[in-house]
């Protein structure tokens, strides 16, 4: 149920990322979307190698590690872009 939870989730914030980052890109979308790319998968690689090296102290506290780091991205992030707002136009 958690990696259907996941995937769900992946597949919704997939394309509309793909979008921004194309539309920041302005006269070179094609260069945004494959900085894009590279970030993505340079990002399976690295979350799968360390994800990996965390599992040798025990599913558990590899699991507890990711929440730990994902809470800290998200706090982060909330005061990154809370100044964030539409642009009209």
């Amino acid at each position: 149920m958690a990696v259907t939870v996941l995937s769900l989730g992946y597949d919704m914030t997939q394309p509309l990322f793909g979008g921004i980052v194309t539309a920041l890109g302005g006269k070179r979308p094609g260069q945004a979307m494959g900085l894009n790319v590279f970030a993505l998968f340079a990002g399976f690689g690295v979350g799968s190698l360390l994800f990996g090296e965390a599992l040798r102290l025990g599913f558990g506290m590899a699991l507890g590690i990711f929440v730990m780091v994902q809470a800290l991205a998200t706090a982060l992030s909330i005061g990154w872009f809370s100044a964030e707002v539409p642009v009209n136009g």
